[in-house]
């Protein structure tokens, strides 16, 4: 039984229901997949907490959907991936609940790895049914779907590394496929696979590596498609030969596919409608192209000319959020007109990213230097969300910023691709609390980001890349349709046909439109369909001379591994393990350059069957010299540690001795690894000055358009991590360093441009000189706390009052957390000379807060 969830009504409903018998409010049907030791002692039919009916296995119904799921108040160890990692919603499961249940945690996972289709005979199933491992359908898949799912088990890889939870990716178990899409059942620790190891008595592995990625895909690129299969063998022997790096054999994946795609031949469906509704007095969306079009372009029609589908939710209200949605439109169009007028098949799929990328950035100014020259501040600001979806070929590529979704449909599932940009999802990704709990927070709606708010160097738009080789829609939509999960209570009877080729874009858009002003009513509409149907499976042939000639692993190379082969007289199935999970995620800034600058070679490898005796010598020969480096090398290093030590025992006598004004922010003394891990420290205008307390700074530029919180790969605990750092660290106390750094995982910082003020001065016991500084003030369009809500809407959350620095302002976990003004914090001031310089004579908007 399903309890109803409208809580004038509470009426009890079989499970078959799709609206309540009573008061006929739409019945949401959470399947969850449960995590828990406890579990396993459960038969079908018990009841969890009064709550969760268990149908079978580890697959439960949420019977009171209506309430807000359990959360913790603090998010207990197990759950925290599945929080940072929701920045791949198509592939990892969302945490839904986390409840103890004899003194152990379960976990609730709603989009886990089954499918919400088992039957077509009835709307609901009552039963869903678990996706196929990896290896089960590999033998029968295409070639392009093959490449499809270890290019995305590829991009995840040094992610879940870094969130300790890459074991996953090697459990048969838990990595499923549904059509081209990989998707996880639940996530392990790398920890608990250690753990289990050790109890059974099995040999310990250690911490996963690529070469425990490439041992199980070495079975899989045996039995793969002909047309495939020596690239994938080569490819797998390369990267154990440490020659590939994760970003490099992402890389030649992704050119594996290009090559494929080339011969796969799709047919597009298009449509788009936008609406007023039945309670706004304008409508402030925009599409591109205009509403009510129906195209139907192939693949090979896009190559020559890209199709572009664009919708805008504009916000700022009467100042003029209808300007701001269609003037990002106009730009981005304009922007991508040399993209879209020419042949785009030799643009490779990085330059197809920067260039959206640098299109929405873009609109940004254009929107932002209109709010600058009507002098309009804070929410009086215009802006704009933005979704939209670029064909070309057999890719579709799927941007966004904002709160505007995009929706993938295919036979078996309705999945959202996109995080929005709002606070409630950045909580979550900072592993705060839980989506479902965050919601019912005041402000929890409010926008991180949207275009026209500030400078475009803070814009973090996110572009993905699918690769076409099954039926499937892409719903693109404003919040007019997305509010309340009506795409996930209607994709069943509206969306699915369109997967299935029973109707078209055309009247299901209409359709839609009609449904968001039925059931939500309260805001403006914007519909964009993308149907796609696959005509012709390409079987292109891929050469092994792709992996053979890439470009050189920078790491020194180490012992081959020699990788299991595929038995005969050995059962296929037993004999294939699963890939790994992925994610379709844009590659960083980092990794775009990285990539752009590898498919230049910087050496051919020569035939092996001809050179094989050279090597083998020359081989010889490195080894033999590298021994002797390495003997070398050691005894430096330990003289260096024994320095090291005796150096940093000391620090009184070493604060006497040095001389007047060093900075000791610019010598690694904790390091074995000094000449690696530091970085040079510019020159500053202060560099040996004294602050006093009252005194006014100015936060320059020294890093990107911010100051980041903590630099890459460093442990913000770590006190020489810290010290040697280039980027400014605030934290609420001074002792964060030693015994309370759990209380401060997430630094708050200072947007370049800020006005702080001295308040204090600190030495602690290890005589370490830190300064209390109080944010005053920030560049105007830099705090985007304060975007514009939407007319007649004001959810935004309340900026005004003082706040802890632990409150970034991001969405990027690793890219600047920026504080509110009022903020009060500390930081070491042997690293604010590299950062601030003394301002005087200020204008009052600048002492703001400090006033």
């Amino acid at each position: 039984m399903i309890n109803c969830p409208n809580p004038n009504c509470n009426a009890d409903n079989s499970e078959e229901a799709v609206a309540c018998r009573t008061c006929s409010s739409a019945l949401p049907h959470y399947y969850l997949w449960g995590v828990g030791e406890t579990l396993s002692t459960l038969t079908p039919g018990a009841m969890l907490n009064n709550r969760y009916l268990l149908k079978r296995d580890h697959i439960f119904l949420d019977t009171t959907p209506g309430l807000v799921p359990e959360a913790p108040a603090e998010v207990p160890n197990e759950g925290l991936p599945y929080l940072h990692l929701s920045i791949y919603p198509l592939h990892v499961p969302r945490l839904y609940a986390a409840f103890m249940v004899m003194d152990s945690w379960v976990l609730m996972l709603e989009s886990s790895a089954f499918s919400m289709v088992s039957s077509t005979a009835v709307p609901i199933s009552a039963e869903p049914s678990l996706l196929p491992r990896l290896g089960e359908p590999w033998l029968e898949a295409p070639p392009l779907r093959q490449l499809s799912w270890l290019w995305q088990i590829a991009q995840m890889w040094e992610t879940f590394r870094n969130e300790q939870v890459a074991t996953t990716l090697l459990t048969d178990e838990l990595v499923r496929v549904e059509g081209s899409i990989v998707r996880l059942l639940a996530l392990t620790a790398d920890a608990d696979q250690i753990a289990t190891q050790i109890a059974s008595g099995q040999k310990r592995t250690g911490k996963p590596t690529l070469l425990s990625l490439v041992r199980s895909w070495q079975p899989l690129a045996a039995a793969a498609h002909p047309s495939v299969r020596s690239f994938l063998t080569e490819l797998c022997d390369r990267v154990a030969q440490e020659l590939l790096s994760a970003e490099q054999l992402c890389e030649q994946l992704e050119l594996a596919i290009a090559e494929v795609a080339l011969d796969q031949e799709v047919s597009y469906g298009l449509a788009v409608y936008t609406d007023q509704g039945p309670t706004r007095k304008r409508n402030e969306d925009a599409c591109y192209p205009e509403s009510k079009t129906y195209l139907m372009p192939t693949s090979e029609e896009t190559k020559v000319a890209p199709q572009l589908l664009v919708v805008c939710d504009g916000i700022g209200g009467h100042q003029g959020g209808d300007v701001a949605s269609k003037l990002a439109i106009a730009t981005v169009r304009t922007q991508l007109s040399s993209l879209m007028s020419s042949n785009s098949a030799d643009l490779s799929s990085v330059e197809i990213t920067l260039a959206i990328e640098q299109a929405i950035c873009a609109a940004n100014d254009e929107i932002s230097v209109q709010n600058d020259q009507a002098q309009r501040q804070d929410r009086d600001r215009m802006g704009t969300t933005l979704v939209l979806a670029l064909v070309i070929g057999a890719d579709v590529y799927i941007a966004h910023l904002g709160d505007s979704r995009a929706y993938r449909i295919s036979e078996y599932n309705c999945q959202q691709v996109t995080l929005d940009d709002d606070v409630a999802s950045r909580q979550v990704r900072l592993g705060g609390s839980l989506y479902r709990e965050v919601l019912t927070q005041p402000g929890a709606g409010s926008l991180v980001q949207a275009l026209g708010m500030g400078p475009s160097q803070m814009l973090r738009p996110t572009v993905q890349r699918f690769v076409i080789d099954e039926n499937c829609v892409f719903l693109l939509c404003s919040d007019g349709l997305s509010d309340s999960d009506r795409v996930e209570q209607f994709w069943l009877s509206v969306l699915k046909p369109l997967v299935d080729g029973e109707r078209q874009a055309d009247k299901v858009g209409q359709q839609l439109v009609s449904l968001a002003n039925k059931y939500n009513g309260h805001d403006n509409v914007t519909v964009g369909l993308l149907a796609a149907r696959t005509l012709h499976a390409s079987e292109r042939r891929v050469s092994k001379t792709l992996a053979s000639s890439l470009s050189s692993k920078v790491t020194a190379p180490s012992e081959t591994v020699v990788l299991p082969q595929l038995q005969s007289g050995q059962p296929q199935s037993d004999q294939l393990q699963s890939g790994q999970p992925q994610s379709v995620q844009p590659p960083t800034q980092q990794s775009k350059t990285q990539l752009v600058a590898s498919k230049t070679p910087a050496s051919t490898s020569s035939s092996p069957s001809a050179s094989s005796s050279l090597e083998d010598a020359q081989v010889s020969t490195q080894t033999a010299s590298q021994n002797n480096l390495k003997k070398v090398a050691l005894i430096a290093l330990l003289l260096a540690i024994l320095g090291v030590l005796a150096y940093a025992i000391l620090p009184r006598l070493r604060r006497t001795l040095l001389p007047a004004g060093f900075d000791e922010s610019t010598v690694d003394t904790d390091s074995a690894d000094a000449d690696q891990s530091t970085l040079p420290v510019p020159d500053s205008p202060i560099a040996t000055a004294n602050f006093v307390v009252g005194n006014y700074l100015r936060i320059r530029q020294l890093d990107g358009v911010g100051i980041r919180s903590t630099p890459a790969g460093a442990d913000a605990t770590d006190k020489s991590s810290v010290s040697n750092s280039v980027q400014l660290l605030l934290y609420p106390r001074p002792a964060v360093l030693d015994s309370e750094a759990a209380e401060n995982i997430i630094p708050g910082t200072i947007p370049t441009g800020g006005i702080a003020r001295v308040m204090n001065k600190q030495t602690t016991e290890d005589q370490t000189d830190w300064v209390q500084l109080k944010l005053c003030s920030i560049p105007s369009g830099t705090d985007l706390s304060n975007v514009p809500a939407e007319t007649d809407v004001s959810d935004a959350a309340d900026s005004s009052s003082t706040s802890l620095l632990n409150r970034p302002e991001s969405t990027e976990l690793d890219q600047p957390l920026f504080v509110p003004p009022g903020s009060i914090g500390w930081t070491l001031e042997s690293q604010l000379s590299s950062f601030a310089q003394p301002i005087t004579n200020l204008q009052s908007a600048q002492i703001g807060r400090c006033g």
